[in-house]
């Protein structure tokens, strides 16, 4: 890795160790510390810098603001064999995740299907978290949340959802295959640091205030992200809202601001776990070998798996401000 004049180069198990310190000195309790920082880390790794040590900056900001509780105690229910819930107790998604990871799993095994809904969480991060670690199990995994309005659906010309991203992942025995995107068409993040910059945007990005497309990121944070693909990523968005909220978690429109305020966006993430030898034994090695061969004869390479990493970088800014919290 090339070192940066302007970014700061550490190990993993350092950046953890910063973000654990970061989240608890703006008012994280050890165990939201640490969930947190693992996921943060994890975004690190596999190359999500913007869900990752800069996002967590949102977290510190809405720990000390109020609009996300740090003492959260996640309470997981079952209400139904295949069924676990989770009220985040205005909490991190993370937090609320790990502490019902064990149970979705079980249920997955049991059942051969199960599902798990998060609700009255803050905004989930990096959503691959949850698919790898379900994937990790031996288990084929589908995640999607939803975040506070972001974005535009086609037809609309204002913000009326959020970015919804979807997550799927395959088991393996090398690491899972795994790929999450938002349904819009860039990461609202992107944007932002588009604006701070003074750079232009492409034109089906976002619109502005009055609802025109806009190549001014500045206009456009004041505006509307877009989704991609038109009205098909519109649908995808609102299907993933759908399922985000199935639990209690807020609508999009219905949901406080993660980056301002003082109140929790009480957000919701669904998890589908399925164990792929309820229904097939040979599943796993089908599944590998039928996309090892799309890699090989197609150049398609789905869910690409990337070198482990040691180290990462991060912009001096955001690692002044970590050490600054």
């Amino acid at each position: 890795m090339t070192s940066n004049p302007s970014s700061h180069r550490m190990p993993l198990d350092a950046l953890e160790s910063l973000c654990a310190s970061a989240i608890r000195s703006a008012g994280g309790c050890p165990e939201t510390a640490a969930a947190l920082a693992s996921a943060t880390v994890a975004a690190e790794r596999r190359g999500r810098r913007e869900v990752g040590a800069a996002h967590l900056l949102d977290y510190l900001d809405a720990l000390r603001y109020g609009r996300l509780n740090g003492v959260a105690r996640p309470r997981v229910a079952s209400a139904r064999a295949a069924v676990v819930t989770v009220d985040a107790d205005r909490g991190t998604a993370q937090l609320a995740f790990d502490h019902a990871l064990g149970a979705l799993v079980e249920r997955a095994r049991s059942s051969g299907v199960a599902v798990l809904a998060v609700y009255n969480s803050f905004s989930a991060g990096e959503l691959g978290h949850y698919t790898t670690c379900v994937a990790e199990k031996g288990l084929i995994a589908l995640a999607c949340a939803n975040s506070p309005a972001l974005m535009a659906v086609y037809g609309a010309r204002e913000a009326v959802t959020g970015t919804n991203p979807l997550s799927f992942a395959l088991p393996h025995p090398s690491g899972p295959r795994m790929f999450d995107q938002a349904t819009s068409a860039t990461a609202w993040v992107t944007v932002r640091d588009a604006a701070m910059r003074g750079e232009a945007i492409p034109d089906n990005w976002a619109l502005d205030a009055d609802g025109h497309p806009t190549t001014d990121a500045r206009a456009a944070m004041s505006g509307a992200l877009l989704p991609f693909g038109g009205v098909k990523g519109a649908n995808i968005a609102l299907m993933v809202e759908m399922l985000a909220a199935v639990a209690g978690g807020s609508f999009s429109q219905d949901a406080a601001p993660f980056d301002s305020g003082t109140r929790s966006p009480s957000l919701g993430l669904f998890v589908a776990a399925i164990d792929p030898t309820a229904f097939d034994t040979s599943y796993p090695q089908r599944a590998e070998d039928h996309l090892s061969r799309l890699a090989s004869e197609h150049g398609a390479d789905f869910g690409r798996r990337k070198t482990p990493i040691t180290e990462v970088e991060i912009s001096d800014a955001v690692y002044r401000a970590l050490m600054t919290a």
